[in-house]
């Protein structure tokens, strides 16, 4: 993967210097997709300009593309060869680009199964703010020495640097994908699928939603086929029920509508003191002790999207897991995820005096608010 300079990374780097001299914020943003996913402040360093697949090797399933390339597009030409990305990055909005898709770091119903985003990195070209282009990773899955930077990009909401391209390693699509539907309540559903997790099946995606739990199979047919029967086999043994096949063009709506986050659950706020919680557990911990209300469950019942009035990141945290609160519909603003542990955070700490020590980049994109409203309200810097 050689490094990349072409007119506009050099107007980029033109940029961050003259930023660096009059020590005024940078603001990276693609299509804008994430906007509401923390805040940032700064003049916006547009990447869409920057855009196109670099190369395509389908024998060798690894895909080089430039940050500013649309999602859409990627996906597009993934599609001509019959592969894929399979981790389900949420769109939310139409237009988002792969640089926001790996700094947002955001995975899907597909996560516990198929990995996350940082698993198929394998490479990355990065801008600092000093202006210099760094070339971290390559084509190839191999371990390294040290911070894996290209890897510590997914999640950093671009306050490390301003990410030029990514090497990303992609698989051929399943040959064949269903989906079965059972009636049950959650906590049967979560010993459902922590089944999944200790058996050889092929499913590749989960979600249990108003006493309905959908549950996608995904790969050769003799796998597929083998997976339904044991699910069937455990429907009639732990719930004395029936999984029921999905008709594929709803089932395709189905997973999508959760991948874009267009399903009613994520704008169904109760009222405007409530905030939509991201929070996760462990997959051996009883999720209902450590919040009652259901939600939209994800991840075999380990990724729960909770509408709460109350601060869930205490609770969650206890639990062994964290809490973001993901949405707060009245004033429009999100907070991001609780604060780290204090050796993660010295962590951050140093990683951001390296890359940006001026905080250049995406300024208080890290600052926190976990909840607004009528609830106690506490504040986090990460730096």
């Amino acid at each position: 993967m050689s490094v990349e300079m072409n007119d506009t990374v050099k107007a980029w780097q033109a940029r961050i210097h003259e930023a660096q001299a009059n020590g005024a914020p940078l603001r990276i943003r693609g299509a804008g997709t994430k906007d509401f996913y923390g805040t940032c402040v700064g003049d916006v360093l547009d990447t869409r300009a920057h855009a196109g697949i670099v190369s395509y090797e389908p024998t060798e399933l690894v895909v080089t593309v430039r940050a500013g390339t649309p999602w859409a597009e990627l996906q597009r030409v993934l599609d001509e060869q019959q592969q894929c990305l399979p981790f389900e990055p949420p769109f939310v909005a139409q237009g988002a680009t792969v640089g926001g898709v790996v700094n947002a770091g955001l995975t899907g119903a597909a996560r516990l199964y198929v990995g996350g985003i940082r698993d198929y990195v394998l490479g990355a070209h990065l801008l600092n703010a000093q202006g210099e282009l760094l070339k971290f990773g390559g084509q190839v899955m191999k371990n390294v020495a040290g911070y894996d930077v290209s890897r510590l990009l997914v999640g950093s909401m671009g306050v490390l640097g301003l990410m030029t391209q990514v090497s990303l390693k992609v698989l051929p699509q399943p040959k064949e994908v269903l989906t079965l539907r059972l009636n049950c309540d959650f906590h049967s559903a979560q010993v459902l699928c922590r089944r999944f997790l200790v058996k050889p099946i092929a499913v590749t995606g989960s979600a249990w939603l108003d006493g309905v739990l959908s549950v996608r199979l995904a790969g050769m047919p003799a796998a597929v086929n083998a997976g339904v029967s044991m699910l069937r086999d455990w429907a009639h043994e732990l719930v004395g029920g029936a999984f029921v096949r999905v008709d594929d063009a709803q089932a395709v709506a189905f997973w999508t509508a959760l991948q874009e986050q267009s399903q009613p659950h994520f704008t169904a706020s109760p009222s405007d003191e409530h905030a939509l919680w991201r929070a996760v557990l462990p997959t051996a911990v009883d999720a209902l002790a450590v919040h009652a209300d259901m939600g939209l469950a994800m991840w075999g019942g380990a990724l729960r999207w909770l509408w709460a009035v109350e601060d869930l990141s205490v609770p969650f945290k206890a639990a062994g897991g964290h809490a973001t609160c993901y949405r707060t519909p009245k004033s429009g603003r999100v907070c991001m995820a609780a604060p780290t542990a204090s050796n993660e955070q010295r962590v951050q700490t140093a990683l951001k005096a390296q890359f940006d020590p001026k905080h250049l980049f995406n300024r208080h994109r890290f600052d926190t608010v976990t909840h607004t409203g009528p609830a106690t309200v506490e504040t986090y810097h990460v730096p």
